[in-house]
C-alpha cells in the first residue's frame, strides 16, 4: 500500500472509515500553516532581494568610481599638458624680450635688463606651476569623490546584508509564532474515530 496515493478504507462497528494521509487534517489548520510557512517564505525572499540590490548599487558605485579616477587622470595630463606648452611659449616669450634688449642696444647681463629678464623667468616658472597645482588639486578631487562613491557602494551593500539578516530572523519568528499558535494540526474526525476504536 502506497500512503501518498492509496485511500484505505476501515470498517469497525458498522462505520467505514476513509483513511488517507490527505484526509488525515482538518483543511483550515492545513490552510492556516501553509499561509504562515509561505509568509515566512516571502519574508526571507525580500532579504535576499535586499542584499542582491545592495550589491548592485556597489557595483555601480564602484563603477562610477573608476569613472572619477579615470577623469581625474585625464585632468591631470591636461593641465602637465598646458603647463608644458605655456613653458614653451614663456621661453619663446623671454627670447623674445632679449632680442628686443639687445636691439635697443641694452646689455641683457647686467644691472636693470638682467633684473627684468630674471623676473620674467620667475613669474613665468611661477605661472608653470599653477597650472600643475591645479591639475593635482582637480585629481585630488576627482579621486577623494570616488573614494566616497566606493563608501556609498560598501554601504549600500552592508544594508542589504543586514536587511537579508533582518528578514531571516523575521521569517523564522513568523514560522515559529505561526507553528506555535497551531501547536499541532487538528486531525479528521475520521483520524479520531479510527484511532479511538482501534483501527489505527
Amino acid at each position: 500500500m502506497n500512503p501518498f496515493k492509496d485511500i484505505l478504507y476501515k470498517e469497525k462497528d458498522g462505520l467505514v472509515y476513509a483513511l488517507h494521509w490527505k484526509n488525515r487534517y482538518d483543511p483550515v489548520s492545513i490552510a492556516l500553516l501553509a499561509g504562515t510557512a509561505m509568509s515566512a517564505y516571502g519574508q526571507i525572499q525580500q532579504g535576499y532581494a535586499a542584499e542582491a540590490e545592495g550589491k548592485a548599487q556597489q557595483e555601480i558605485m564602484n563603477y562610477n568610481a573608476q569613472l572619477k579616477e579615470r577623469e581625474a587622470a585625464a585632468e591631470l595630463a591636461r593641465k602637465r599638458e598646458e603647463a608644458r606648452q605655456f613653458q614653451l611659449q614663456g621661453e619663446e616669450f623671454k627670447g623674445q624680450q632679449q632680442v628686443t634688449l639687445a636691439k635697443g642696444g641694452v646689455l641683457t647681463s647686467q644691472d636693470t635688463p638682467a633684473l627684468l629678464m630674471e623676473t620674467t623667468a620667475m613669474n613665468l616658472d611661477a605661472d608653470r606651476r599653477r597650472i600643475l597645482e591645479e591639475g593635482f588639486l582637480a585629481e585630488s578631487f576627482r579621486k577623494s569623490e570616488a573614494e566616497g562613491l566606493r563608501y556609498q557602494g560598501r554601504a549600500a551593500y552592508a544594508r542589504g546584508k543586514n536587511a537579508k539578516t533582518g528578514s531571516i530572523l523575521t521569517g523564522i519568528g513568523t514560522a515559529l509564532t505561526g507553528f506555535g499558535t497551531y501547536k499541532a494540526l487538528q486531525p479528521n474526525k475520521d483520524f479520531l474515530l479510527a484511532k479511538k476504536h482501534g483501527i489505527l
